[in-house]
């Protein structure tokens, strides 16, 4: 899944702080894939995440802004 996707979703459907917050949730998840924090922060378009790491921003979103990610924007 493209991180970049993702993180536009977030800033065009929730908050444009949004992606940050969930980043700092998932900081761990992000340094174990050797993903620095500005990188994390601020993907490119060839930033793919893994599936664990969708299932755990899907997690962070549906905890922190009581939303579905569509998977439309998984695709």
């Amino acid at each position: 899944m493209n991180a970049l996707k993702i993180k536009e979703w977030c800033d065009s459907n929730i908050t444009p702080m949004a992606w940050q917050r969930i980043v700092m949730k998932n900081l761990d998840l992000f340094k174990a894939k050797g993903w620095g924090l500005t990188e994390a922060n601020s993907p490119n378009a060839s930033m793919v995440l893994d599936s664990a790491m969708v299932k755990a921003i899907k997690s962070s979103i549906r905890e922190m802004y009581q939303m579905e990610l569509p998977d439309s924007v998984l695709v």
